[in-house]
């Protein structure tokens, strides 16, 4: 058994009828936050990317401790307070804004800023459609994480990362992540461990 594929879980959005999806606002899409380390200076600002068809329907959805704008998540402080240092070298936490349906700014939260996928993945133990070596992304369907490369990384710098070879990556964490998000009850995110994860979309 590989430990690794235990110890990591994929993160991804609880989808009901309250979810909130965000997205980033112009200004903030501009800055290419999704393979760009920002820099210190203005927050990322993120909207309800339903907005115009929940103000005609009349619906408001809650903001919460945390969200996801496509792949990324967005926590409050409390969340990043228990989490502690867990910034590495492809991935800061960085201030961002929610901005209400009504335009009321709600501060205090953070986006996962992954600027640079790790390499860490056994691509011969993943589940990919007609894998050749040498590509440079792959259609994976089921993750394996490599042990030797994960040996030489020290834990507290993969507690978050996006692995690379992908064609569609997900954001995966570090049990001790998962730990802290289910002991604030965090109901809007889902962790699923890497080895349970199959026919990824």
């Amino acid at each position: 058994m590989n430990p690794y594929n235990e110890q990591y879980y994929i993160l991804s959005l609880n989808h009901d009828e309250e979810t909130l999806y965000l997205s980033p606002e112009m200004r903030s899409a501009m800055r290419h936050y999704e393979f760009t380390k920002l820099t210190a200076g203005d927050p990322m600002f993120f909207k309800n990317g339903y907005r115009d068809e929940d103000l005609a329907k009349g619906v408001k959805r809650p903001i919460k401790k945390a969200h996801m704008a496509i792949n990324y998540p967005i926590i409050d402080d409390e969340i990043k307070r228990e989490l502690g240092e867990v910034d590495n070298e492809f991935f800061q936490l960085y201030p961002a804004v929610i901005v209400d349906d009504e335009q009321n700014y709600h501060e205090g939260f953070w986006v996962f800023n992954i600027f640079e996928y790790m390499d860490v993945l056994n691509l011969e133990e993943c589940l990919i459609n007609n894998y050749k070596p040498g590509e440079d992304e792959y259609a994976i369907k089921r993750y394996s994480l490599c042990k030797q490369k994960m040996q030489t990384i020290p834990e507290n710098e993969r507690l978050v990362f996006m692995p690379e070879y992908s064609d569609f990556p997900h954001v995966m964490v570090h049990e001790k992540i998962v730990k802290v998000f289910k002991e604030l009850k965090v109901d809007t995110l889902n962790f699923v461990k890497v080895s349970d994860c199959v026919n990824l979309p």
